[in-house]
């Protein structure tokens, strides 16, 4: 299998069984530093430990990305989604509503940076410990 095929697999088993700490896994084990996963287009690329560069072309319709970003809404909306409450399709739709245009994921200091169309960093998170102290707070909002 290619190499932007198999990362292509990990990206879609992700996104459908939801276990991140082993797609984060899969990912150091291939020498990847980190990725950017563009909101509007699904589109993601893809940095190496050796700085080499792989894009990852998506199939999925576009998402308009609102100009008005929201630091809030766009912590609710990865709330809501790494506790369960919603499917990564919806967790797009959210943040893009959000105002996110891109997110970063540091896949060795395993940290997830959500930014702006302007450049803005709205929301940075860690992956292997996220705070989800006011999961019960955001069930109701809508995104």
């Amino acid at each position: 299998m290619e190499f932007d095929e198999m990362l292509s697999v990990f990206f879609e088993q992700v996104r459908c069984k939801s276990d991140f700490l082993r797609f984060l896994a899969q990912l150091k084990q291939n020498n990847i530093s980190y990725y950017i996963y563009f909101v509007a287009t699904g589109n993601v690329q893809v940095v190496t430990t050796a700085d080499t560069y792989l894009s990852l072309k998506s199939q999925r319709r576009l998402i308009k990305i609102n100009q008005n970003a929201s630091d809030a809404l766009t912590r609710i909306a990865t709330k809501r989604h790494f506790s369960g409450c919603t499917r990564f399709d919806q967790y797009c739709r959210e943040l893009a509503r959000a105002g996110v245009f891109k997110w970063v994921v540091d896949v060795n200091e395993a940290n997830r940076h959500y930014w702006s169309k302007d450049n803005r960093l709205l929301h940075t998170e860690n992956i292997v410990n996220p705070d989800y102290n006011y999961v019960g707070e955001i069930d109701n909002v809508n995104l």
